[in-house]
């Protein structure tokens, strides 16, 4: 790993801490761009760190993940919609991405079996609670495990990748459950560190490779 790519991951990890350590403080000026830098810095290091289609496809994702953070921080009318949308494209980005190492493993049937089985579940404890936001928020569910099921599936020599998909569909199932059942203890300390971890461990399988 050359100073470049070392620079980037410290930024990604500074960034991090930085927006985790002020939450008690939030709305404050310009968290949306604190939040970001930790997706962008990512970005930037997997546009020149993984080479060929996966490196810009990764990179396009991890941007969108930065918007969708923007969004979210902006807390406009509609900031959660878009926000959701955004990360949306995200994941089928990632799908896209994944895809392209996909192999049929039966070693990794379970955890596929498991991923289904838990969005089902989430879908059906969320139901009573969602009311109008019961379509966008089963397509997003449905998105983010097949995100999870194609991480799986990638043929590659770790599953640093798979423990990322998994740790994005823990942050955002307790985003969820936070936000439409009832309130998570500590849950923006859980979904910010659960999120971050995510997008490193996403983009650290593909270094290793």
């Amino acid at each position: 790993m050359n100073a470049m790519q070392k620079t980037l991951l410290y930024i990604f990890l500074s960034f991090s801490i930085i927006f985790i350590c002020l939450l008690p403080l939030e709305p404050y000026a310009s968290n949306f761009a604190i939040k970001a830098i930790p997706a962008i810095s990512l970005a930037a290091l997997a546009f020149i760190a993984v080479t060929g289609l996966r490196g810009k496809l990764l990179f396009t994702s991890l941007l969108f993940c930065a918007a969708a953070d923007i969004a979210l921080e902006l807390r406009m009318e509609m900031s959660f919609i878009i926000g959701l949308g955004l990360f949306l494209v995200a994941h089928i980005i990632f799908i896209a991405t994944f895809s392209r190492d996909l192999k049929a493993q039966k070693s990794k049937l379970s955890i596929i079996i498991l991923l289904a089985v838990y969005a089902i579940m989430m879908g059906f404890v969320l139901t009573p609670q969602l009311q109008e936001m019961a379509i966008p928020v089963y397509i997003y569910l449905m998105a983010i495990t097949l995100m999870g099921i194609f991480a799986a599936l990638r043929a590659s020599e770790n599953d640093f990748t798979l423990y990322g998909a998994i740790a994005f569909i823990v942050s955002d199932s307790i985003l969820a459950i936070n936000k439409f059942m009832m309130p998570v203890p500590a849950a923006d300390y859980l979904i910010m560190i659960t999120y971050y971890l995510s997008l490193f461990l996403i983009v650290y399988g593909f270094l290793k490779k």
